[in-house]
């Protein structure tokens, strides 16, 4: 036996060295991105990640000049790290656009008083222009329950207008769980990476299934959320985004919970920041003010706890706020709610697990087309600023047999656990 435990522990030791030798002779590479996040009128951070300790950075030109090396620093320290690279780029120009390269500096060895460098490395050229303040018209996207369906998703941007998408919006359910650290990437950043976001930035809206998994906890490490919440709003042109959390569906006492979560005292949280956003002046002064937020928040005896805990309590001040359109998923069923059905005075659209959305802003309407998995529009529908709620009837597509379903059934909702 004690034999055996010695030929054991050589087997260890001889496989870990062999691992160690293979870390530190494997080249320096960018393993996933980059991807953009956090995109303003003058700012926007680039997230790539590499296999080894690295002092990161990014080469930054406007179309015609010089590129410049952007780090980041802490507290007078220039950011180092062996995975997630988020670098931070102020001072841009609206409209502009920019080309970029990755930068990556290899630390072989750093001590107190002595540091030692490997490899550098330097990506291909990539390029984004900078959103317009008060554009007349902007162009974006919304993905919702794809539930880690990578090929999936990658389907829905066959047959999307990816060039002329200003924007995506990542709502909920985009994983049906975290439970590894590489799972983010397999389900849908790599995707987004080989299809729009080294271009396009998308902004991530926090679904039920993103608080599941032993890695929830650090979703924001993928991601670089405005201030650092999954509630946060953004101007882009005419609309005005108001994007919501709306946490777990079953009460906090919920065995599938295991004692660790405490969503109902996080919305209050939540709401107390969203009775300021309404009386803000950007929310205000917008020509269209739209709520994007994972499960839909409207007036039904049947709904589960955490939707009936956003009407409650959410669900009047936005109708006092007079917002003109909810943007929702959650329910994995085709929904167009009428102003007067909502229980809110908005309309509401939520897109199943099998569509999407393509949406057109102006300053006369917003017009929105659901599409299939094939790219197909299956339904169209209008909002106009003239009137603010009084939403146009879907238009149906004459070139797919598709006609819309009874009101009744078009509108229900069922309390499934999804």
């Amino acid at each position: 036996m004690k034999r055996s435990f010695q030929i054991l522990a050589v087997v260890w030791t001889v496989s870990l060295s062999l691992t160690v030798q293979a870390h530190i002779t494997e080249k320096l590479r960018i393993t996933h991105g980059p991807y953009l996040q956090n995109v303003t009128n003058h700012a926007a951070t680039i997230i790539f990640t590499t296999n080894k300790l690295v002092v990161p950075g990014v080469y930054l030109r406007p179309d015609q000049g010089d590129f410049k090396l952007v780090r980041n620093s802490t507290d007078g320290m220039i950011d180092i790290g062996d995975d997630i690279h988020k670098i931070r780029i102020t001072g841009l120009q609206p409209g502009k656009t920019y080309e970029y390269k990755l930068f990556a500096k290899e630390i072989i060895q750093l001590q107190p008083y002595s540091c030692k460098y490997g490899d550098s490395l330097v990506s291909e050229t990539f390029r984004f222009k900078m959103p317009v303040p008060g554009a007349r018209e902007i162009r974006f996207t919304v993905f919702n329950d794809v539930h880690d369906k990578a090929a999936m998703l990658d389907r829905f941007l066959d047959g999307n207008d990816i060039e002329d998408q200003d924007f995506y919006l990542l709502n909920g359910d985009i994983i049906s769980y975290l439970q590894d650290e590489n799972q983010p990437y397999q389900s849908f950043l790599d995707v987004c990476v080989k299809r729009f976001a080294t271009e396009k930035p998308f902004f991530y809206v926090r679904g039920n299934h993103e608080t599941r998994g032993r890695y929830a906890r650090q979703l924001k490490n993928y991601l670089d959320l405005p201030g650092d919440k999954f509630y946060y709003s953004l101007d882009e042109g005419p609309v005005h985004f108001t994007v919501l959390d709306g946490g777990e569906d079953k009460p906090d006492s919920s065995k599938e919970y295991f004692g660790l979560a405490r969503y109902d005292s996080y919305r209050l949280e939540q709401l107390e920041w969203l009775k300021n956003e309404v009386k803000s002046e950007r929310f205000k002064k917008a020509v269209f003010r739209v709520v994007v937020v994972h499960m839909p928040i409207i007036e039904r005896k049947d709904n589960w706890h955490g939707m009936a805990f956003l009407a409650k309590y959410y669900g009047p001040v936005l109708q006092e706020a007079g917002i003109d359109l909810m943007i929702s998923g959650h329910t994995h069923k085709n929904a167009w709610i009428e102003p007067d059905q909502s229980g809110f005075g908005y309309p509401v659209m939520i897109s199943s697990n099998l569509n999407f959305i393509e949406a057109m802003a102006n300053h006369e309407k917003i017009e929105l087309k659901l599409k299939d998995i094939h790219g197909r529009v299956v339904r169209e529908y209008t909002v106009k600023s003239v009137g603010k709620k009084a939403a146009v009837p879907p238009v149906e597509n004459q070139n797919f047999r598709c006609s819309r379903p009874p009101r009744d059934n078009h509108l229900q909702l069922q309390p499934v656990n999804f």
